[in-house]
């Protein structure tokens, strides 16, 4: 008895938990461990626990607690206090119901390393050897699973105040093989309307992300459910859920860490919590470090927080899909692992996000993307993204970098390209560009460079082009209210403007012609390709103005260089793929150490 007396095991717990009923932090002992489903950040683990006279195989650890048991914190033969659970009843295939215990938080008692051994001779739990018992169990506190008392009749004018806890289900413990629960859960997100059409038909959706203490599900309403609740569910209040359809989750959509996703049906119940919801947790987030997503891969869907370092101005573009104008703007973020991302916004996100006191931004469910090997973040409809949020990383980051964090030497994900070696985000010159012999290769390369726009030549800088969104080829005019476009072999009454700039870029090292296409020439000239086709045709003067108004201004640009052959001539042709104004705290601080290298002075 003197390990049971040291650890405070009972030989109680167990019967009564498994009886339904309630017991205030039992301490029990960890004696294995599996892994029962999932990858990654989805990783579900169940334990086999004891109290010391019965062992039971069906306790679920929580899956914010899985860092524990990675960790080996929580080892073999740990002794823990439980300090939180819930119950639940499930369909065990073809032998009724059994009973689960979710753990949601846990208190490490003893590390297995120091226990080393399993206390006493438990025996597998079961209802039988529990009756059969000599030593009578305690009578347990009644707190029956939802599935396991009588459900209430859920209609349209449900009075939650029908609803308790111990009816409600953890969100951890739903499966498509239940068709009987109701979830109490805090809505952490909710995107917009989206709407489609294509050859069978038309529709209308929006989705949002639940929370418990157990875990985190999605869920979608299509059509008539959708104009139904859309109004009705509002962020981050507390819901009572009941009557939907459980699938698998499609992880291209979302980062939650849940195999399963609701879809409403014409039956769904939603019936607002009028009770004190204080103790419902809020959004759970899983950062990555800026440095560790350069290991990602794209299309992945990831929860991320960093210090906005600079932000670009507000651009505007057509979306090719649906004709619509678009605006986004381009947001740097740097965090404490040393690594810096562009972040894209869109829309009022765009319109509305002030960057100028640098503050934390976090993003949950950003996607991340890649073009010619430059990784970047990207915001979607159900991301959810907070500015100075009120959370113990977010006041990490704000003393790192108001301490040193804004002078730290970075690599720029967003800034990997092309075939030089160096750093990254290295700013070069002209000079070392011809000395690296860039563009020879039959791949293009890619480098940065603080440049000078000496000169820009106006004739012909925009064009008419075919108003289809995957078609930017230049019309004929048919002179008659009609365009041609050669490619599509169309007639059109209607044009878009696009801008095709050539201009001359000057460094202290030497200077090289450029071209820039519509969405880089247009950062550059600071107007829309929309605006200044105008200009050309109703206001001469200001649209040469325009091109006056930006000579001589300093823009880090990012160029995309590649020998190319014309009429039997190979010269080099230079693409501006990005334009922006310098950060000229980041460019002294490379100054700054410039000079130290030179001199023999250690950064």
């Amino acid at each position: 008895m003197r390990f049971f007396q040291v650890y405070n095991l009972t030989k109680t717990h167990l019967t009564v938990i498994m009886n339904g009923g309630h017991y205030d932090k039992p301490v029990m002992q960890v004696l294995g461990s599996k892994k029962i489903q999932g990858s990654g950040a989805n990783e579900r683990f169940r334990l086999l626990v004891s109290d010391g006279k019965y062992s039971h195989s069906f306790a679920m650890l929580a899956t914010q607690l899985n860092d524990k048991l990675i960790t080996g914190e929580l080892s073999d033969y740990s002794v823990v206090q439980i300090d939180r659970f819930v119950t639940s009843l499930l369909k065990n295939t073809g032998k009724g119901e059994k009973r689960v215990m979710i753990i949601l938080d846990i208190t490490i008692l003893a590390p297995g390393t120091t226990v080393g051994k399993k206390l006493g001779n438990p025996q597998t739990w079961s209802e039988e050897s529990a009756s059969t018992s000599s030593a009578p169990a305690p009578k347990p506190t009644p707190s029956p699973s939802p599935m396991a008392r009588p459900q209430p009749t859920l209609g349209p004018g449900l009075d939650s105040s029908l609803i308790s806890s111990q009816m409600t289900h953890p969100i951890a413990s739903l499966s498509p093989y239940q068709n009987k629960w109701i979830v109490k859960a805090r809505v952490m997100t909710k995107s917009g309307i989206r709407t489609w059409s294509n050859a069978r038909g038309e529709g209308k959706l929006f989705s949002m992300d639940l929370c418990d203490e157990s875990g985190e599900i999605r869920a979608t309403a299509f059509k008539n459910e959708c104009d139904k609740f859309y109004d009705m569910i509002q962020v981050d209040k507390v819901y009572y859920i009941s009557r939907c359809q459980l699938k698998t989750a499609n992880k291209q959509f979302t980062t939650l860490k849940n195999d399963y996703e609701m879809t409403f049906t014409p039956d769904t119940v939603v019936a607002e919590c009028t009770e004190d919801t204080g103790s419902m947790p809020t959004i759970k987030y899983d950062f990555v470090p800026i440095t560790d997503i350069a290991n990602k891969t794209p299309d992945t869907l990831l929860d991320v927080i960093g210090v906005c370092n600079s932000s670009a101005n507000i651009q505007e573009l057509t979306a090719r899909s649906t004709g619509r104008l678009l605006k986004k703007r381009e947001v740097t973020l740097v965090d404490s692992s040393g690594g810096a991302i562009v972040l894209t916004l869109w829309g009022n996100e765009a319109e509305s996000f002030e960057g100028s006191s640098n503050p934390v931004v976090c993003a949950k469910g950003a996607r991340l993307t890649e073009f010619n090997g430059s990784k970047s973040l990207s915001t979607t409809q159900s991301t959810m993204l907070r500015l100075n949020p009120d959370l113990p990383e977010a006041h990490k980051l704000r003393g790192w970098y108001d301490n040193g964090g804004a002078n730290m030497e970075i690599v720029n994900i967003s800034a990997r390209a092309g075939g030089f070696t160096g750093g990254s985000n290295e700013w070069i010159t002209f000079a070392e560009a011809e000395a690296r012999q860039l563009g020879s290769g039959e791949k293009g390369d890619y480098y940065n460079l603080v440049g000078v726009l000496t000169f820009t030549f106006a004739d012909n800088a925009v064009y008419k082009a075919c108003p289809q969104d995957q078609c930017n080829k230049k019309l004929v005019d048919q002179e008659n209210g009609l365009f041609r476009c050669e490619k599509c072999n169309r007639e059109y009454p209607n044009f878009k403007y696009r801008l095709l700039l050539g201009a001359n870029v000057s460094d202290p090292t030497g200077d090289q012609r450029i071209t820039a296409f519509n969405e880089a020439a247009e950062a550059m000239l600071g107007k829309t390709a929309e605006d200044i086709g105008k200009m050309q045709e109703y206001d001469k003067t200001g649209y040469a103005q325009v091109f006056e108004d930006v000579k001589f201004k300093t823009f880090l640009f990012k160029f995309r260089t590649k020998m190319e052959t014309f009429s039997d001539e190979a010269r080099l042709k230079t693409t501006v793929m990005n334009a922006q104004p310098v950060d000229y705290k980041d460019g002294n601080a490379r100054l700054i150490k410039s000079i130290k290298s030179l001199t023999g002075v250690e950064v």
